[in-house]
């Protein structure tokens, strides 16, 4: 098995990569759904749960997107092998429901690491978030926190 990955290849994934985070932060679900390869599997790592094929990431990001309508993340660290890895926060104010969570008016910022896996064409094969599901709940203002 090797560990290196050949340039070329690296920098098409990362390419991918980018321009995923660009549509999503700009909310485009049509392009963002194009940078998937046939039947992506999206994992939500804190909450423990995978979604697999194009309608159930969809709708995913259309609540998303809903439920935070100012949503953006902010890359700090980009890691590029045989997968990309990408660090950074992500953010908004929720202002509608999401995930059952009736809107709080709140502004959230989270730390983010983001796993990308491919397709044999470079497309997205998985994308594997993890984040601190605790301190976005906490900050929602949903969890009864107490603090010294």
């Amino acid at each position: 098995m090797s560990l290196t990955v050949d340039p070329g290849v690296a920098a098409a994934r990362l390419r991918v990569v980018e321009e995923h985070i660009r549509l999503e932060c700009a909310h485009e679900l049509d392009g963002l759904m194009g940078t998937f390869g046939m039947h992506p599997e999206w994992h939500n790592q804190a909450g423990g749960e995978v979604l697999h094929g194009h309608e159930a990431i969809r709708g995913f990001y259309e609540d998303l997107f809903r439920g935070f309508p100012d949503f953006q993340l902010q890359v700090q660290r980009r890691h590029v092998a045989d997968s990309v890895v990408i660090e950074g926060v992500l953010g908004g104010t929720h202002r509608h429901e999401w995930m059952g969570i009736p809107p709080t008016g709140k502004t959230v910022s989270v730390p983010f690491c983001a796993v990308f896996l491919f397709t044999e064409d470079d497309r997205l094969k998985a994308e594997i978030v993890y984040y601190d599901r605790f301190s976005l709940l906490d900050q929602l203002g949903v969890l009864n926190v107490q603090r010294s």
